[in-house]
């Protein structure tokens, strides 16, 4: 059997004008489902739910602008109208889903975090697609300093999650979709090759997120240095081209590929 890729879809890559935009959404399914059809293993980590629940409660307000209270009820609102979408339009070809929601908590209790990984192979193995997200809902970030969480299971957003994922899974690959074409230099140019050990250098030059999403480039660019430092090849794509994610595994250069 091949070796797992871990896919992570940013609440950018799915956002059009602050709602869920279904045909990038569509698009993306078609792709990974011909890929996994073709004997790759696939696991997500998606974002958006945040944004779904947004829409579906009329607010008019961008996430970043919501207070904690609100991101979380419309965490909990989104997040079954978002997995409905993945579950239709995964459905159309023939694949099944499964969902697993996280938080930084049950990372940090070992017999939790094994019986995630544990169940994330055994959903694999049995041809179904997990596809994980953090729990908004009852994620409170403002306790989290009070648990002696290890910076190695310590996430806060879904790039830095679905690095940790790739490196417990012993991934063969993290692709992280956003909407830009990958790492840009000085000169606007997509940075096509990067080493694990350069990777530190940019995450001193670059801060920030989106007003969609939480994690922005740097956040990517630290998640690429933690998976790829344990090993796994990462590729920072946009999400918003189709064909990329099929040009990547038939093993084209697309966006910035970090090697470990």
């Amino acid at each position: 059997m091949r070796k797992i890729a871990v896919i992570k879809i940013g609440t950018s890559v799915l956002s059009n004008n602050g709602k869920l935009d279904k045909i990038i959404l569509g698009n993306i399914v078609d792709e990974l489902s011909k890929i996994k059809n073709k004997g790759h293993p696939l696991v997500l980590v998606t974002s958006g739910a945040i944004l779904t629940g947004i829409e579906a409660l009329g607010l008019n307000k961008k996430p970043s602008a919501l207070t904690l209270r609100e991101k979380q009820i419309a965490a909990a609102v989104g997040q079954p109208l978002l997995m409905k979408e993945y579950v239709e339009m995964f459905a159309k070809n023939g694949i099944k889903v499964a969902q697993i929601l996280v938080t930084e908590e049950d990372f940090s209790i070992k017999t939790c975090f094994n019986n995630f990984i544990r169940t994330t192979k055994s959903l694999v193995n049995n041809g179904i697609v997990p596809i994980i997200n953090e729990n908004d809902a009852i994620s409170v970030k403002e306790l989290v300093n009070v648990l002696n969480v290890n910076n190695m299971v310590r996430f806060g957003d879904n790039d830095r999650l679905s690095a940790i994922v790739s490196v417990n899974l012993r991934a063969s690959r993290l692709i992280i979709l956003t909407d830009v074409d990958g790492i840009l230099d000085e000169n606007k140019l997509v940075i096509e090759k990067i080493n694990a050990s350069d990777i530190k250098r940019l995450m001193r030059k670059l801060k920030g997120g989106n007003e969609f999403g939480r994690g922005g480039i740097r956040s990517k660019i630290e998640a690429s240095f933690l998976a790829s430092s344990k090993g796994v090849k990462v590729n920072i794509i946009n999400g918003k081209k189709p064909g990329v994610l099929t040009d990547i595994f038939e093993g084209k250069m697309r966006g910035t590929l970090i090697i470990p």
